[in-house]
């Protein structure tokens, strides 16, 4: 049995995510597919990057992760596979596995392949997802050799999230923001906001003052208690961050 997950910007109740799901056990019926998201913003592979990266971080090694944020499909970007540790990806390379190509870096872990998928003949040239990356997943799942999909890449080449200058990685639908960063830190410069003022659970927090930390991932968050931080900073993905270690906590 191969888990494969399955993340995408189709949205809730998509034909388009049956079709994938389809395809998949058609030609890999021990599959076992798991739904990460695909609730993913639309456009934005940037902004899809952490969902990718944290959401299959607690998948066993040998998994394969299908995400389709790809609004350049059929155009020039490429379609890849690539094998971080012991799991595959299968998407576009515009970014949305920018993060855990990353932190994989960061953290000495070795992409150990990527290829260029090829596409097939009479694919759809804007749905890339079922003629594609689908098969691709369904192949790598089935235990079959990644170089009957295309050509081998250098790592080395693919669209990664800068990590430094640090900066907001993801804002939940709380409006709680995920920054690139770890601690000890004094605190957090954002737009015109310095934040010094940390917690260890939300219930801790005071209400109206935006607060530090320390999520599940062991990243720096920055919240508000019963509201959006988000909205009240100004803040989204993308937003620059400085760092403040000019005093202890």
């Amino acid at each position: 049995m191969t888990l494969v997950s399955l993340s995408s910007d189709f949205g809730a109740g998509s034909p388009y995510v049956a079709t994938m799901k389809a395809l998949i056990l058609s030609r890999c019926p021990e599959a076992t597919l798991i739904d990460l998201s695909h609730q993913l913003q639309a456009f934005r592979p940037e902004a899809a990057a952490f969902t990718i990266w944290a959401g299959t971080a607690s998948f066993p090694e040998s998994s394969v992760h299908l995400a389709v944020v790809d609004p350049g499909v059929g155009g020039r970007r490429q379609a890849v596979a690539l094998r971080v540790g012991g799991s595959w990806y299968v998407g576009p390379d515009n970014g949305v596995f920018g993060l855990v190509l990353a932190t994989a870096d960061q953290d000495r872990v070795p992409v150990v392949e990527a290829w260029s998928l090829k596409v097939p003949d009479g694919a759809s040239p804007t749905f890339h997802g079922r003629d594609v990356f689908a098969p691709a997943a369904a192949h790598l799942a089935g235990a079959g050799p990644a170089s009957d999909l295309g050509q081998k890449l250098d790592p080395a080449g693919l669209q990664r999230v800068a990590l430094d200058p640090p900066r907001v990685l993801f804002a939940d639908n709380f409006g709680n923001l995920v920054t690139s960063l770890r601690g000890p830190l004094a605190g957090v410069r954002l737009g015109g906001h310095d934040l010094r003022v940390w917690a260890s659970t939300y219930a801790e927090a005071e209400f109206g003052v935006p607060f530090l930390y320390v999520g599940s991932t062991g990243l720096i968050e920055i919240g508000l208690r019963e509201a959006r931080a988000d909205q009240a900073l100004e803040a989204d993905v993308g937003s620059l961050l400085i760092p403040i270690e000019d005093e202890q906590r």
